[in-house]
């Protein structure tokens, strides 16, 4: 489940695998390591946020949101 904080919205793992042809253990790994970029874990899911996940899969590594959200 998306969510939307400030203007950025967030998409969760399930979001993610919708649009990745991986699993979410294999979409958590990359958020943990860092392969996709601005990954942040709020509570027990992991978070991305729209921006960072379109860099990602155009080889970018956008990461602009230094802004905590936790």
């Amino acid at each position: 489940m998306s969510i939307q904080y400030k203007r950025i919205k967030l998409l969760d793992v399930k979001d993610i695998k919708k649009i990745l042809p991986i699993t979410e253990l294999t979409i958590r790994e990359y958020l943990k390591k860092g392969k996709i970029p601005g990954g942040q874990k709020i509570g027990k899911n992991w978070y991305v946020s729209q921006d960072n996940l379109k860099a990602f899969l155009s080889g970018d590594s956008l990461q602009d949101s230094k802004e905590k959200i936790v």
